[in-house]
């Protein structure tokens, strides 16, 4: 494989050796240790190379951040964790069909669950009890603070963030494949409302979710990794019907040349030019890509107008809206109220995000 820095190459080879419990590799002579921590941190996978990064072989700063960061961590993992039962067990008693998604399954499968760094956890539910479900995370301390087209996302301080799915991919998105979860699901032998996603349609869902980044504003080199740790040490994928489902899709090329990749990267196989390229790619971007990206395929769709964009922004289309809030399904004609409520919820809980999104997409060079 080709890599455009010692850094980035290096990351590589620290990934490697820590998802296949091998000895920390030695570090190019020219490495910058700063570099490289801020790339892991853009990427995500902070947590993975800790785990193989021995303290006393690097500068004094980066060996006192590697242990801070360590502490930290476990104490959040545990957090999530503890806070994760008590909500299950909180469905269990409401009678609440949930099923755990993305990180929070694919963490079990790495050799130590805290590699696997996650930003939330993200729950598939019965949407028919949304209300129950809510009053559940109100009396646990959690606020809404966003409803998005397929869920619903509640925070509590100091770190707690909890992403209730309702379906996998909006319908009106441009990607939108078809996933029914429940029918093959496994049910829990402990808890009657939990179920486990069968493992060939959750590597199926884990490449499509990596397609439906990478095909708008870009993703990371953590897909990756979760995808070579589910081939590799999660429950047996039948790789013939995978593909199969995947060709239905119409995302096989997209997918064989993922799996291809992460078999390169961590087995040391032959890549393509077009698997080099994908590798660049996801070494230049974030964990979920760059928000410039998104933004500028999004202004195109507006022919350019930097002034409809925000105006859509701030007043959604009505299908969205009801979305967001359900009781437009019976007063459609409350939709200005709902406008105005929208708009003081999110500046009042998302004010920083807007504003950094205004300033980046002013900046956003019109391609149109």
């Amino acid at each position: 494989m080709r890599y455009s820095s010692a850094e980035s190459e290096y990351l590589v080879s620290l990934l490697k050796s820590a998802i296949k419990q091998e000895p920390m590799p030695a570090p190019p002579d020219c490495i910058d240790w700063e570099g490289l921590v801020a790339l892991s941190k853009k990427q995500q996978v902070y947590s993975i190379i800790a785990a193989v990064l021995q303290p006393s072989s690097l500068p004094e700063k980066q060996s006192e951040e590697l242990l801070a960061y360590t502490r930290s961590e476990l104490l959040r993992l545990l957090s999530m964790k503890s806070e994760l039962e008590a909500l299950e067990d909180e469905l269990e008693k409401q009678n609440i069909k949930f099923m755990l998604l993305k990180g929070s399954v694919i963490r079990d499968y790495y050799p130590q669950q805290k590699m696997r760094q996650m930003s939330d956890i993200d729950i598939l539910y019965d949407y028919t009890r949304r209300d129950d479900l809510i009053k559940i995370m109100k009396s646990r301390g959690f606020r809404l603070t966003a409803t998005c087209e397929n869920s619903d996302d509640f925070f509590k301080e100091p770190f707690y963030t909890f992403e209730w799915h309702r379906q996998l991919f909006f319908e009106e998105a441009e990607f939108c494949p078809h996933f029914d979860l429940w029918v093959n699901a496994l049910p829990d032998s402990d808890n009657p409302c939990k179920y486990h996603i069968e493992s060939t349609e959750h590597f199926v869902y884990t490449i499509c979710h990596m397609f439906k980044h990478y095909a708008t504003n870009g993703c990371g080199i953590r897909f990756l990794c979760d995808i070579y740790v589910l081939m590799n040490f999660g429950p047996n994928i039948d790789m013939q019907k995978a593909l199969s489902r995947l060709e239905e899709i119409g995302i096989k090329d997209f997918a064989s040349d993922a799996i291809a990749l992460s078999e390169a990267v961590f087995d040391n196989k032959e890549a393509t030019q077009k698997q080099q390229e994908m590798l660049d790619f996801l070494l230049s971007s974030g964990v979920y890509g760059n928000h410039i990206v998104d933004y500028s395929k999004k202004l195109s769709q507006y022919s350019g107008s930097k002034v409809k964009y925000f105006f859509r922004r701030f007043f959604p289309e009505k299908k969205k809206m009801k979305a967001e809030y359900r009781q437009l399904e019976k007063k459609p004609y409350l939709l200005p109220v709902f406008y105005i409520i929208r708009l003081f919820t999110k500046f009042r809980y998302n004010s920083k995000s807007a504003k950094n999104e205004f300033k980046q997409v002013i900046k956003t060079e019109n391609k149109h």
